[in-house]
């Protein structure tokens, strides 16, 4: 390797590749070593269809980007970029481009990748962007936690846009041109500040989800709504409120007599499913090792009571909303990871522990036969390599995807049953023994982080919330609690001190909890 050109990047050359990836502390290093500018080498790789630059120190995309015509996808997540080249628009056959958790301040002002189909922006420094009428393939936008105080111009003439993600931005005006984007599916609003909400949806037939918690909203019962009721519930009463305000006065109906109990609130969000949160079980409980801090030192768990997962399409929409929320909230499972289990088949105490490669021993999920973590590695790995040879790019679908996050440890944390069956091997997989399936059951939810326990946390969190939104339920005997039934369950250090109850009466801060003494 010359100072001209990295290993990396002549071996792909060298190859034919057609994928290539740079991640990490070893390319970061090179970087230094070269002023922090990419190798010109890097753009003569015009066979490149997937080039993958993240986790690095990265801050200046080079203009020779252009070059790659083929690239379909470009993922360029986690770095230090602070602008985009305008050469970006050469790539006409681009279909996916990740710039999310960079520094970026702006984009070209001719944004015209008419062949995109998924843009994430997510976690910049964004205070406007530029017009998107060009980007006439755009299915899905992210463009969450920026400082943008508007959507951006255009979009509303999208006929293919379905999801856009906006919150946590500076929105004041509730952006009136959604309701021309007919077939928007997935609309997240969250944590702007927005006041008012003036507009008919009932034109966006196909909205599934339309997210307007945290907002500053004046209107006390839509505020209320937004964290109580249905996106169908929030349509109609916004079609409602816009019916009324466009006929000019008050709505007309039925004057309540003195024995009616319900006001226009009560009625709309009265019988409503709810959170039910009961009291830890003293045998429910997963102990800590000390050792984990090196590894994995983060653990949240909680039970949901009998839950129906007993349709067939609401048990894929379950495992399909784990799968999203391991490539969004989880960032690819380096901020935290998701494993279920069917309680049923868990015996108590759990203990969370490292142990070496060697000693870890479980039965993969969907596998036959028990093999140690070391193997179940480069088993994995061996696969990918063969693909990587039949297909002349590296495989990034499955669990091949997360071998980097484990390859050359020593150790990993795992979690063990009773019978010290390992139940669970974060962020690889957990155990066919305790996998779920189309049944009612008790499902006991780990979640586990690198990071910190408000990761944890706050990823348990989202999931048990976006659970219910999807219409999930516990299916109790008596009929007397409807929604989700949560058991707390809490986590001990060695000393056997707690160190996490979840949830806790500070947890899931959402209007319509219940906790059940």
């Amino acid at each position: 390797m010359t100072m001209d050109s990295w290993e990396e990047i002549d071996q792909a050359g060298g190859d034919g590749r057609h994928e290539l990836h740079l991640n990490g502390d070893v390319i970061s290093d090179k970087l230094r070593r070269c002023d922090g500018v990419l190798p010109s080498p890097l753009f003569e790789l015009v066979s490149l269809n997937y080039l993958e630059i993240s986790d690095t120190t990265l801050s200046n995309i080079p203009s020779g980007i252009g070059k790659l015509e083929n690239l379909i996808n470009l993922a360029l997540h986690r770095n230090k970029i602070e602008s985009i080249p305008e050469e970006i628009d050469d790539l006409s056959k681009l279909k996916f481009m990740d710039v999310s958790f960079n520094k970026l301040t702006s984009l070209p002002s001719s944004f015209t990748l008419s062949s995109l189909h998924t843009l994430n922006l997510s976690n910049n420094l964004l205070e406007e962007l530029p017009d998107f009428s060009k980007l006439v393939g755009l299915s899905i936008a992210f463009i969450d936690h920026n400082n943008l105080t508007s959507l951006p111009s255009g979009i509303e003439t999208l006929t293919n846009i379905s999801e856009v993600h906006a919150a946590s931005n500076k929105i004041s005006t509730f952006p009136e041109n959604i309701k021309n984007m007919v077939n928007i599916k997935h609309l997240d609003l969250t944590e702007n500040m927005i006041k008012e909400v003036n507009c008919d949806l009932s034109e966006c037939r196909k909205l599934k989800t339309f997210d307007l918690k945290n907002n500053p909203l004046k209107d006390n019962r839509l505020k209320k709504m937004t964290v109580q009721c249905s996106t169908k519930a929030i349509l109609e009463y916004l079609a409602k409120q816009n019916q009324s305000s466009g006929s000019g006065g008050k709505k007309k109906g039925k004057k309540k007599g003195k024995g009616d109990k319900k006001d226009d609130d009560d009625e709309e969000v009265g019988d409503i499913r709810k959170f039910y949160i009961l009291k830890a079980e003293e045998e429910n409980r997963v102990d800590m090792d000390s050792n984990v801090k090196d590894t994995r030192p983060y653990i949240c768990c909680a039970l949901i009571k009998k839950l129906d997962l007993s349709d067939p399409s609401v048990f894929k929409s379950f495992l399909t909303l784990q799968t999203k929320f391991h490539e969004t909230h989880c960032d690819m499972r380096t901020r935290a990871t998701i494993a279920t289990h069917d309680n049923d088949d868990l015996k108590f105490p759990l203990k969370y522990e490292a142990l070496p490669l060697s000693a870890i021993q479980l039965l993969p999920l969907n596998k036959e036969e028990k093999v140690d973590a070391a193997t179940l590695i480069n088993n994995l790995k061996f696969e990918r390599d063969n693909l990587k040879q039949q297909k002349k790019r590296q495989h990034k679908t499955g669990l091949y995807k997360f071998i980097e996050l484990v390859d050359g440890k020593e150790k990993l944390s795992c979690l063990r049953d009773a019978d010290n069956d390992v139940v669970s091997l974060p962020p690889i997989t957990n155990s066919d023994k305790t996998k779920i399936s189309t049944k009612v059951s008790d499902v006991f939810i780990e979640v586990t982080s690198p990071l910190s326990l408000p990761d944890c946390k706050f990823v348990l969190e989202e999931l048990i919330k976006e659970m219910m939104k999807l219409g999930l339920t516990s299916k109790c005997e008596d009929g007397a609690m409807t929604g989700l039934v949560i058991q707390q369950i809490r986590v001990f250090d060695e000393t056997g001190d707690l160190k996490i109850i979840y949830p806790s009466k500070v947890d899931l801060s959402v209007a319509n909890v219940v906790r059940v003494d």
